[in-house]
Formats: C-alpha cells, structure tokens, sequence
C-alpha cells in the first residue's frame, strides 16, 4: 500500500510538471492571494477616504471569494485532469491485473485532493494579512471540511468529462455553481438562506463566516461532513461504474 501511494505520487508531481496548464492551474492561489494582500487595504483607504464605505467588514466576504471557495476547485480540477489522463494512457486499465483496487486509487487522489485544498485554505488565507491570527485554529477543520468539497467536485467533473478538454468545460460551469451561489447568503438574515447547502461549498463558508461573527460554526462543519460524504460516495459508485 505504502510503495503504490509513493507511485502514484511521483506520477503525479509528474504529470503536473509536464502539462504546463495544470502546472499554471496549481500555482493559480499565488497570483489570487497576491491580489488580496496587496490590492484589499489600498482600495479600502480610498474607498474610506472618497466614499466614507468600510471595507473591512466585507474581508470575510473577500476572502471567502478569492481564496476559500477557490480552493476547491483548483484542487479538484486539477485532481481530476490527473484521473482523466490516466484513464486516456490505460494507467486504470491497468490497475485491474495488478493487487492495487480502484478504490484504493482513487482513495490516494482523494486524500491528496483533501490535504492540498486545505493547505491552500489555511495557507492563503493568514498570508492574506486580512485574517485575524484568533481564528487560524478553527480554519483548520474547516479547510479539511472544504477539501471534501474538492474532493466532490473531482468527481463530479470524472462523472461529466470524458477528457480533458470536456473537463475544463466542466469546472468552468461548476464555479458558477460552487464559488458563486455560496457568496449569496452572506447577505441574507433568513433561514431560506440553507436552501444553498446543496451547493457542497456552501457548509465551510458558512462555518467560516460564523466563525468570524464569534457564533457557534460547529454544527456546519457536521452538516457539511455528512453532506459532503454523502456526495462523495454516491460520486464515486457512478464514477466506479463508468470505468468498468
């Protein structure tokens, strides 16, 4: 088990040094991260200065757009052009006459899809300078909580694509889903507002502005487990399915 997690992991590293778009893909966070840390507080000035608005309530909304929701989808993207240029050279043909499952193949990308999304998470979000230093401890369970998140969409795209050029498709539909509805109930005061728990990025954003206002995020980090698992394992029987 340990000797066919170390394969895979070079053939990854591989492949994401060799394809330069999943290469630009990866390193997408450093370039959004800069823009928060660097643009956020001069537009927050001028923003006071000229239109008396503040900004800086408005920073859990910022972050959870640029770099929170973001993630996932970086993540899980590039997770699944991984499979899918796996399944186009026979790696997954060939797992069949080898001791090495299926689920424990796709059981490596999904840790790996889990524990990048929350480094991205944890990461971006305190270099951001935006984040109080006070809530790093609690966006570790819920970086983890959106790395299933990313996890979801991986398989959500290898349910949909057949290659790589339909799974570009893919993601840029799903961000509209999963990095856009999540940010509209950021300005609702109703509980209407659990309706875009469908939308599996929606339980780590809403943990995470709960988490900031003081409140108890906890019972959203349980939800968005549960939900999230949920998908995943109806995910993966499809996507189980469509490979045999």
């Amino acid at each position: 088990m340990t000797s066919a997690m170390a394969v895979f992991g070079r053939n990854d590293l591989r492949g994401v040094r060799r394809e330069s778009l999943l290469l630009g893909v990866a390193l997408a966070p450093l370039v959004w991260i800069s823009l928060v840390r660097f643009a956020t507080p001069p537009v927050t000035t001028m923003l006071a200065e000229r239109y008396h608005v503040d900004l800086v309530p408005c920073y859990p909304l910022i972050l959870t757009g640029f770099l929170l929701l973001t993630s996932p989808i970086v993540v899980g993207g590039v997770g699944s052009f991984l499979v899918l240029e796996e399944r186009d050279s026979g790696t997954l043909a060939a797992l069949r006459v080898t001791p090495v499952s299926i689920a424990t193949f796709f059981g490596y990308r999904a840790i790996t899809v889990l524990l990048v999304t929350a480094v991205y998470v944890v990461g971006t979000m305190t270099a951001s300078g935006l984040l109080p230093l006070s809530l790093v401890p609690e966006l570790v369970p819920i970086g983890l909580l959106t790395g299933l998140s990313g996890v979801v969409i991986a398989l959500t795209i290898l349910s949909v694509a057949r290659n790589k050029v339909e799974g570009i498709a893919v993601v840029r539909g799903l961000g509209i889903v999963v990095a856009g509805l999540p940010l509209i109930p950021y300005f609702l005061d109703s509980d209407w507002q659990l309706l875009f728990g469908l939308t599996p990025t929606y339980w780590p954003s809403k943990a995470y502005w709960v988490a900031d206002q003081g409140g108890a995020w906890w019972p959203y980090l349980l939800a968005g487990v549960v939900y999230n698992g949920l998908l995943i394992w109806a995910l993966f029987r499809r996507f189980e399915k469509r490979i045999r």
